[in-house]
């Protein structure tokens, strides 16, 4: 495997992955998708794997003209790199608890590695728990000064006092993204659905002075020792210019909510 001699944040002008967040249930495959723009289609691909609270952990490589090597920690699991024009996937087909993680793909340029934003991957096996959370817009852009509304829907068969809902900013450059807000039981309202379930409405507004406040904003409920996401909400500035980091070290802070 090739030895990285620095980490920088992702510019995703290069690398994209469409799913920030996926869920799956424990031993249903997962596929995970990693396109690159024309111009770096021969480009090898890194996997990197995250576990909530870990240091990042090197999958494999896909090259163009190769087969898939993968490091020492992957060698006997059942994961798989397949190609496909400019698309790599990362295949996982019987995925368990200790897969929960976040997984980045990137590509080496000049002794570093330039990551996409990254997908985490969710195993939901809430029994007794039926718990929904829908984010709107998927995409914001906005000027420098604009303020920003936010809006998660909750569904749920649990009474809203007895959930816990917060937003968290995801940004390059933060060693751990950042909980910005805790929703009190009285800051939602009812939202009117043919159904038994709850349904709840919370706002989140943020007034976006510039390029450190932008990012993934991800709604997430805490219930019953779960922790059920949102696919998040990205706010970017309309002339915003992608920002390099030092090391990178993107993990999801929710140790405490770690089951």
């Amino acid at each position: 495997m090739l030895s990285v001699c620095e980490i920088y944040a992702a510019e995703t002008v290069d690398i994209y992955q469409k799913q920030s967040y996926v869920s799956a249930k424990p031993g249903e495959a997962v596929t995970l998708q990693c396109t690159l723009a024309d111009r770096q289609s021969t480009e090898d691909v890194f996997w990197y794997k995250q576990p909530v609270g870990q240091m990042p952990q090197e999958v494999g490589i896909k090259g163009a003209f190769m087969e898939a090597v993968f490091s020492s920690h992957f060698k006997n699991s059942s994961f798989k790199l397949e190609r496909v024009e400019n698309s790599v996937s990362l295949t996982i087909p019987h995925p368990t608890k200790d897969d929960k993680a976040m997984y980045y793909c990137g590509i080496s340029v000049m002794k570093m590695i330039k990551f996409s934003t990254g997908t985490f991957l969710a195993i939901t096996d809430h029994h007794n728990l039926n718990i929904s959370v829908l984010q709107t817009p998927v995409r914001w852009s906005v000027s420098p000064g604009e303020s920003v509304t936010l809006q998660c829907t909750v569904l749920s068969e649990i009474r809203a006092a007895d959930l816990r809902v917060l937003w968290f900013r995801a940004a390059a450059g933060q060693s751990f993204p950042e909980i910005i807000y805790t929703h009190q039981n009285s800051s939602s309202r009812q939202c009117e659905i043919s159904s038994s379930t709850s349904c709840c409405l919370y706002e989140f507004s943020k007034n976006i002075l510039d390029h450190n406040h932008t990012g993934t904003y991800y709604c997430a409920v805490a219930a019953c020792g779960k922790i059920i996401w949102g696919s998040g909400s990205t706010v970017e500035t309309a002339h915003s210019v992608p920002q390099h980091s030092a090391l990178l070290v993107m993990g999801l802070a929710l140790g405490l909510f770690a089951v």
